[in-house]
Parts: C-alpha cells; structure tokens; sequence
C-alpha cells in the first residue's frame, strides 16, 4: 500500500504537535507545606441527631 509523502508528512506534524502541547502543559503538582488539614466533625450525628 503506497501513501503519498505528503500524507506522510501531514501525520509525523500532527503526531510532532501534539507531543510538544502535551509536554508544555504538563503541571508539577507540590506537595502541601505546614500542618495536615484538620477536618471538622459535625457536633450532631446526622443518623440520628443524638451526638
């Protein structure tokens, strides 16, 4: 099966572009500095409002 050059080149460009825009927009994510997160515990049970 014979593809032209051009449809050749067409797919290496696409596959060329998306590789870059995937590897700009990659984000470093940072871990969280200071004290853990305290979550709240609601002062009434909400099974049975009782505590």
């Amino acid at each position: 099966m014979k593809v032209s050059k051009m449809v050749l080149k067409a797919m290496a460009l696409a596959v060329t572009v998306s590789t870059v825009t995937a590897c700009i927009n990659d984000k470093v994510i940072k871990p969280k500095s200071g004290e853990p997160e305290v979550k709240k515990v609601p002062y009434d049970c909400p099974g049975c409002g009782m505590g």
